[in-house]
């Protein structure tokens, strides 16, 4: 696949890495995609090769992630959709269909319902449906129970040998590269996350403020939901996310619903089945 790295000025100037992956041809129809919290744009390496046979691919790492700035604030939803919009018109994009996984179906929503001129559609893979507050109703609990763990400093061979005991997903190269792509070794060999403990927490606040059921009721452009489900270790996420889901359909919302039987990663564990589900709704929001 023929790659093209980029930077791009975002909200406040925030620098902002993307790369485009050629598509059948240079009027192919567009995808953006945008990764989760603590994730990067590689979480999406294993899609690439079904995604681009029919469409010119975007992908990028929000800032505080990858190789993106890491600027100490902006981490709302206001600042978050502006970069996106910037990489949109950085690549000229035309009406593309934006996907977002985990907090970036949050993000996709957002766009989707407040900027549909810009955006020809919205896919939400195992997000845009859950209010966090419903299982964390004060910003402390959400805090304490979802801190991320404290990785740095923590011996690059170490992680490697970790990564192979709770890996979701067999740990080929491709998807050990992916877990990788998310730390920066040093000197000494040790990790640290590119994204910091509080830039994490100003990200975890703002989609603890925010309610998906008000943007769904605006959305005008085609929206699709790809929700996972069936994870033993993750049974109340599953209901509450079943709750929201019926939620939302109570309340009008046009967005299609679909459950895949997999974890919360599936861009990882599903990306063939994730690939042609995107494809089938994206050739057909875009026509």
């Amino acid at each position: 696949m023929k790659e093209r790295w980029f930077d791009v000025a975002g909200d406040g100037g925030v620098r902002v890495r993307a790369r485009q992956i050629a598509g059948a041809s240079d009027d192919a129809p567009a995808i953006l995609l945008h990764h989760g919290l603590a994730s990067s744009q590689r979480i999406w390496d294993l899609m690439l090769p079904g995604l681009t046979r029919r469409f010119r691919v975007v992908t990028y790492d929000a800032r505080g992630h990858g190789l993106s700035a890491k600027p100490a604030s902006g981490y709302g939803f206001d600042h978050v959709t502006a970069d996106a919009l910037a990489v949109i018109k950085a690549a000229r994009m035309r009406r593309p269909v934006v996907v977002g996984h985990s907090w970036g179906a949050d993000v996709a929503l957002a766009i989707a319902a407040d900027r549909p001129r810009a955006v020809g559609g919205a896919v939400l893979i195992d997000g845009g449906v859950f209010r966090m507050r419903s299982s964390f109703p004060t910003w402390e609990a959400a805090k304490t129970q979802l801190a991320p763990p404290l990785l740095a400093g923590t011996p690059l061979e170490a992680f490697r040998a970790g990564l192979a005991r709770w890996s979701p997903v067999p740990l080929t190269p491709e998807v050990e590269a992916i877990f990788l792509s998310i730390m920066r070794v040093d000197g000494h060999g040790r990790i640290h996350p590119r994204l910091s403990h509080p830039n994490h927490f100003r990200i975890l606040r703002a989609i603890w403020d925010k309610d998906p059921v008000a943007l769904h009721a605006r959305l005008k452009v085609p929206a699709l939901a790809i929700l996972a489900h069936g994870s033993a270790e993750v049974a109340a996420f599953d209901a509450a996310k079943r709750e929201a889901v019926e939620r939302l359909r109570a309340s009008g919302s046009p967005t299609t619903f679909v459950w895949v039987e997999g974890i919360h990663d599936l861009p990882l564990q599903q990306p063939g089945l994730l690939g042609r589900r995107i494809t089938r709704f994206a050739a057909a929001a875009v026509r």
